[in-house]
């Protein structure tokens, strides 16, 4: 499963550290897609989950860097 981030919403260095908490180094893979980054995770079972996962966490780091 692939994920399409905007590189106008978050960094290259904040998709990593989200990755690092998230657990997922080594499991999901990050291109650049244009101006764009791509995201790509492993075809399993609990791809949907590491999806939704890594798309909260992404969200809590935003809420953490905006909202003091």
């Amino acid at each position: 499963m692939n994920l399409m981030i905007s590189s106008q919403e978050y960094d290259f260095h904040s998709l990593v550290k989200v990755a690092e908490i998230a657990g997922l180094v080594g499991v999901v893979g990050f291109h650049q897609a244009g101006d764009d980054y791509l995201v790509t995770f492993p075809d399993v079972e609990d791809t949907p989950k590491m999806v939704a996962d890594f798309r909260a966490r992404l969200r809590g780091l935003e809420n953490n860097i905006w909202n003091f």
